[in-house]
């Protein structure tokens, strides 16, 4: 899977695609985080950590019953 990021994409995904896609790049992040120089470490680690944040909060913005249906 090629995983990318553009806003017209995200826009269209149902909530829980955008849930599993932020999890995705965290994933990805945490692989770059492993076998980065130690300068990029901690940069893709906390984008790792921004990531699954972002997935975390839309989580419970779903658990609350607030969420945004993707553009058609």
């Amino acid at each position: 899977m090629e995983l990318r990021f553009t806003a017209d994409e995200w826009e269209k995904l149902s909530p829980p695609e955008r849930i599993k896609r932020c999890r995705l790049l965290a994933e990805e992040a945490e692989k770059l985080a492993a076998s980065a120089t130690p300068s990029l470490r901690a940069a893709y680690a906390d984008l790792a950590r921004q990531w699954l944040t972002l997935a975390n909060e839309m989580t419970q913005e779903i658990s609350r019953g607030h969420h945004q249906p993707p553009r058609s």
